[in-house]
């Protein structure tokens, strides 16, 4: 008899029907990470090609790739559960990337904020938002016990964690300058 007290793997037998209902719940999570980093990377493009600071728009024109690689990982996930993306996830990510744009606005606006740097803070709660949205389809794959969920979308926490440390690095130095001086990045 095992003790109690010890660490000893517990294994479930999940029916078929049981199973599937929890993938199906994992792949409606995983059309949102791809609706979520949809927008993101089209917020990421859209807010680089605004940017006339030439290093800070480079910096940005690489978030935007990664995005669009972490988009992609987003897509090969749920085909990796055997399931396939909704189609309207897409669509409905670009929609949010122009209202992230609209709010950006309205927010810099009324903080007295001019320039690109509205979007730049825009920018890094889209970026939250799609860190958050990886992180949760890692702990999905722990709790399904499918490394392959678990391990890519822990990769791209890194780097999306990278990404975000560089967009606040961006946002906090250009804040003043666009608040004061009111001048465009």
């Amino acid at each position: 008899m095992s003790d109690p007290t010890t660490n000893d793997v517990i294994l479930l037998e999940l029916d078929d029907a049981t199973w599937s209902a929890q993938l199906d719940r994992a792949a409606a999570w995983l059309n949102n990470t791809i609706m979520t980093q949809e927008k993101f990377r089209k917020f990421a493009a859209d807010v680089a090609s605004e940017i006339r600071e030439p290093h800070v728009k480079a910096y940005l024109e690489d978030v935007a790739k990664r995005a669009e690689d972490h988009e992609k990982l987003a897509r090969d996930l749920i085909q990796a559960i055997g399931r396939e993306p909704t189609p309207g996830r897409s669509a409905a990510g670009a929609v949010l990337a122009k209202g992230a744009e609209l709010v950006a606005d309205v927010v810099g606006l009324a903080g007295g904020a001019r320039g690109d740097w509205k979007d730049l803070r825009q920018l890094l709660l889209a970026g939250q938002d799609a860190l958050g949205a990886f992180a949760i389809v890692e702990q999905l794959g722990y709790a399904l016990g499918m490394p392959e969920l678990a391990e890519p979308a822990f990769r791209a926490q890194g780097e999306k964690m990278r990404d975000q440390l560089l967009i606040q690095e961006f946002m906090l130095e250009m804040g003043p300058m666009a608040i004061l001086l009111r001048e465009e990045i």
